[in-house]
């Protein structure tokens, strides 16, 4: 599903060229459930975002589901992204003006689905995740706990093929973490892949295969 080769990527600031990624290699398989780990400033993050088609690499190639993305327009990228893959962050990045439903129907709003189907599929979607009782909650009457799971619901309303997630636990306690891990195990179990950038060893051991990053490569 996923393949990198030679893959680098160096941000400028100012004057200076800061390298991220240094000549990455690595293979996802499909129904994968991969832990990236390694300190902060490895590259994990970013190599996540290249993956998530949210970044380009300053050279090498990177292929996912077969397409070599290089040779994507961004309108190509933008529907590829919106159709077959799914973010969770650690910060959730929820809209505050929307209502826990209308956040996780925003992917199927880009989509132009009918609004109908909107409604439903994230109703559906929230009660999936337990919260069907919170869908007209705003994001500041939840917990982070629940935020989180509003934030999954939407990463999975669209039965994405991929699902990345970045710290997804890092602002949460241990036993909203274990919910927010098992409901995006049950995506794996349904056949998505799972990539997953963490800090957390216990988080870390729940994954089938763990990569592990140190100077922007592959160890």
């Amino acid at each position: 599903m996923i393949e990198l080769q030679g893959v680098t990527k160096t941000y400028r600031k100012g004057r200076v060229e800061v390298p991220a990624l240094r000549g990455v290699d690595l293979c996802i398989e499909e129904g994968e459930h991969v832990a990236l780990v390694g300190p902060s400033g490895a590259g994990k993050s970013t190599l996540l975002y290249l993956i998530g088609l949210m970044e380009e690499p300053t050279s090498g190639s990177v292929r996912l589901f077969g397409e070599e993305t290089a040779r994507l327009t961004d309108a190509e990228r933008s529907r590829l992204r919106g159709r077959t893959i799914g973010f969770v962050f650690q910060a959730f990045n929820l809209v505050p003006q929307l209502k826990a439903w209308q956040n996780v129907a925003l992917p199927l709003h880009y989509q132009r689905r009918p609004r109908r189907e909107q409604r439903e599929r994230a109703l559906a979607m929230l009660e999936r995740v337990g919260l069907a009782d919170r869908a007209e909650h705003y994001p500041s009457e939840l917990s982070g706990g629940e935020e989180q799971r509003v934030a999954i619901a939407r990463a999975m309303v669209i039965e994405p093929r991929l699902i990345l997630a970045d710290e997804p636990t890092g602002n949460l306690d241990r036993a909203s973490g274990r919910v927010v891990l098992e409901l995006l195990e049950t995506a794996v179990e349904g056949g998505a892949t799972l990539v997953i950038v963490t800090h957390d060893p216990e988080v870390a051991a729940r994954a089938g295969r763990v990569v592990r990053v140190v100077d922007g490569r592959v160890a």
